[in-house]
């Protein structure tokens, strides 16, 4: 249902967001749409976009391509650094990106920054075993955790979240992205 929802959603903006997109003088404009890892929501989303786009192309004469990237907060300075289009970021890491804040501090205010759409809400979860002891939030210290791969709202977040326990002590140089039925491999100690 929530598909439904979104492609509609989206066939109704894409007509007029894509209208201003095409040049007089190009027979046809591309368009790229920054995602998230293969094994997460925001990749096949991003392809489900591109396939709604690319079945009016011959009439709008665009082609919307989307890959995967490192997630939020790479899509967001990708989009600013004018290496993509559009991207699907978390509404947090939008607003510190608009706003100059966080992760984007350095890089200041985004003013120019626009929401399409919001894809779905987004909430905080801690997954852990049964016989792990960790029953509250502050019983994650000491704990080896995944934080998400480098460049997503993911990583961002938990990076953020944990000085609330006095920061991440010791990272692992391995990647932390994993198809969705592999067993997540500890990443970081808090």
């Amino acid at each position: 249902m929530i598909w439904f929802r979104v492609l509609l959603l989206f066939s109704l903006i894409v007509p007029g967001f894509f209208a201003g997109a095409t040049h007089a003088d190009d027979p046809e404009s591309e368009f790229f749409i920054g995602t998230g890892g293969k094994g997460g929501v925001y990749f096949p989303t991003g392809r489900a976009i591109c396939r709604l786009v690319n079945k009016g192309s011959r009439k709008h004469r665009i082609q919307c391509n989307s890959g995967s990237t490192a997630g939020s907060v790479a899509n967001l300075k990708g989009i600013r650094a004018g290496e993509m289009e559009m991207g699907i970021a978390q509404s947090d890491w939008h607003f510190h990106s608009y706003h100059g804040t966080s992760s984007f501090r350095d890089d200041g205010s985004f003013a120019g920054l626009r929401s399409v759409f919001s894809l779905h809400p987004e909430s905080f979860t801690v997954v852990a075993r049964a016989d792990s002891g960790v029953r509250r939030l502050r019983d994650l210290k000491g704990k080896r955790i995944n934080l998400g791969s480098p460049g997503s709202g993911q990583r961002a977040q938990q990076t953020n979240s944990s000085a609330r326990w006095g920061g991440v002590r010791t990272f692992s140089a391995a990647s932390s992205s994993f198809h969705r039925t592999s067993r997540a491999k500890p990443y970081a100690t808090i």
